[in-house]
């Protein structure tokens, strides 16, 4: 595989809850940085008047790195007149997007408990996330700012040439016998 296709991720940010910055709770400027590694990191734009409760609802792609425990590491910050201030932060990990029985292309809604960097409770974020692949090859085509090509994905009228299916893994029922004693 080249280095211009890799496995990758479709990642929605879509809000948070409850936002605390020390003991008060967020009144404005919160954004929110998404990192798979340290040469691969992308912010949404500040939300100016959620509050603790602010929402941006902005979609992400970003290369699946191959062998991390965890793959995506979420910030939340606050803009300040002096930069940015860490609000919390959690910690993506590929079990709950890859694992045995989860279908390989499937959404994923997660929410996560942010942790402030003294790992106190800090609010909650909500986001989607699903692994995105070509048709072919099984992997988009993401260029080095971590933006997908226009070939990268099955279109809506070639649908019937795509040739992935989604399937979930079924076990057999177990059946078990019970035996009551008969009495006479």
């Amino acid at each position: 595989m080249s280095k211009s296709q890799s496995p990758a991720l479709e990642l929605t940010i879509v809000s948070a809850e409850g936002l605390r910055y020390g003991n008060r709770s967020i009144t404005k400027n919160a954004f929110v940085t998404v990192r798979t590694d340290p040469t691969n990191q992308q912010s949404t734009a500040v939300d100016q008047h959620g509050g603790s409760y602010p929402s941006w609802n902005e979609k992400f792609h970003l290369p699946l790195p191959p062998s991390a425990k965890w793959v995506v590491a979420v910030e939340v910050r606050r803009k300040t007149s002096s930069g940015s201030q860490l609000v919390g932060m959690a910690n993506i990990p590929k079990a709950d997007i890859v694992g045995d029985y989860i279908p390989p292309y499937h959404i994923h809604f997660l929410s996560y408990r942010l942790r402030g960097s003294d790992g106190g409770k800090n609010g909650i974020i909500n986001l989607s996330i699903k692994m995105v692949g070509h048709p072919e090859t099984g992997y988009p085509v993401i260029s080095p700012m971590g933006k997908m090509s226009s070939n990268s994905m099955c279109s809506s009228s070639s649908s019937s040439s795509c040739g992935f299916v989604i399937g979930y893994p079924v076990t057999k029922p177990q059946v078990h016998h019970v035996r009551f004693p008969i009495e006479i």
